[in-house]
């Protein structure tokens, strides 16, 4: 039987890493596009085409400054898709290596391609379903400021960068709720991915 491949997405501060790690508990396994992205970004040809797009401020004491690249990136959504044509392609060769090893491993429940950029990259073409994580504005705020350090005016500039709710609900097969208590979460994905893998028990 073939592995189901959820496409998990939504935007910045909607809670997606809460329900990713709660389906990593059940048994699935998580390609993690944030991570993979990550490590992409420190690669010295991709470090360099980013300088030439951002600027050379980027780098600091040849490190990447993450918060000053996410600074420039995320000030309106032409900033973003420079940054996602650089770093995309690279990404999904790492996700869908990925993606055939996870595939194969018969412990493996399910794979979860955790994408902030699912649909905007045709990752969901890999994909058996696709859910969303949606959460109130403010809610997402609280969490980018307190995750990142950052003001309440980049936070809301990272915010306007990205899709809207309405995006996410026209494209994702399921929504779920990024609003849920964090101690809530584990036994609604279990009701969930009972449903998405057609199990009768619940």
């Amino acid at each position: 039987m073939a592995k189901t491949v959820i496409g998990l997405t939504g935007p910045t501060g909607a809670g997606k890493s809460t329900w990713s790690a709660a389906f990593e508990e059940l048994g699935c396994a998580i390609i993690d596009c944030d991570r993979i992205a990550r490590h992409i970004t420190d690669t010295p040809e991709v470090q360099e085409a980013l300088q030439k797009q951002f600027g050379a401020d980027i780098m600091q004491h040849e490190n990447l400054d993450r918060r000053r690249l996410a600074a420039c990136a995320f000030t309106d959504s032409a900033s973003l898709k420079k940054l996602n044509a650089i770093t995309h392609p690279a990404i999904r060769k790492v996700i869908l290596r990925q993606l055939e090893q996870f595939t194969a491993e018969e412990q493996v429940r399910a794979v979860i391609i955790d994408a902030p950029l699912l649909f905007e990259g045709g990752l969901e073409e890999c994909c058996t379903i696709t859910a969303a994580v949606l959460a109130p504005q403010e809610k997402r705020l609280q969490r980018i400021i307190q995750r990142d350090g950052i003001t309440k005016e980049e936070a809301l500039k990272r915010i306007a960068s990205q899709h809207g709710d309405s995006f996410f609900r026209e494209h994702a097969g399921y929504i779920l709720d990024g609003a849920t208590q964090p101690e809530a979460v584990p036994a609604a994905a279990k009701k969930v991915l009972h449903i998405w893998l057609g199990e009768e028990n619940i």
